[in-house]
């Protein structure tokens, strides 16, 4: 069954969004002659504001109280609700965690301060400058701490991402079963949908 996949609008990518800071800011400094006297400092002065209109774009998500990083992460849980994930059924599945090889260092952080991990899913994240948005598995420690160890497989990211749709506001977070398997690096995740 071909999945459906989802991608960040353009105008969110940062990678799209440091590009028209970088471009519009070398096509100011090339229109800015002296053989264009009216029309080049015209022109500067419009690829220069495109610049810092892009530029605004990359740093104000990041300075609203919700702010949001390249990867939409959670730095903090308080006052959110989590709640068990609304799509577990009778039987639940267990369902392994994707790219948690290329964070294990995030999966040892997670163990180390913890007696019990808890997973908590994520909507609408992404890897770092990523254009493609999937739902992310993040470790919360018992010290409040939460660690992206990466996200589920794409066959079943459609349903759970539908699934985390129906959850009532938005200071409300699924949490899942999770199972860390594995001593040293190398760990794998699963968790239960």
């Amino acid at each position: 069954m071909q999945t459906r996949r989802r991608f960040k609008p353009l105008w969110r990518w940062e990678a799209l969004l440091f590009a028209v800071v970088l471009v519009a800011a070398m096509a100011a400094s090339l229109v800015a002659r002296p053989e264009l006297p009216v029309l080049g400092p015209i022109a500067s002065v419009l690829l220069l504001a495109i610049a810092v209109a892009a530029a605004l774009a990359l740093i104000v998500p990041l300075l609203r109280r919700k702010g949001h990083d390249s990867e939409n992460s959670r730095h903090d849980l308080s006052g959110v609700d989590l709640v068990p994930f609304p799509g577990l059924g009778e039987v639940p599945v267990s369902t392994r965690v994707v790219e948690s090889e290329r964070r294990q260092t995030a999966i040892e952080a997670a163990v180390a301060k913890s007696r019990t991990v808890r997973a908590v899913l994520t909507d609408d994240a992404s890897r770092w400058l990523g254009r493609e948005l999937r739902v992310a598995v993040d470790l919360l420690d018992d010290a409040g701490g939460v660690h992206r160890v990466g996200f589920v497989p794409r066959e079943v990211d459609e349903r759970v991402h539908r699934m985390l749709g129906e959850l009532p506001g938005e200071r409300v977070a699924a949490t899942v079963p999770v199972t860390v398997t594995g001593a040293e690096r190398a760990r794998r995740l699963e968790i239960l949908l």
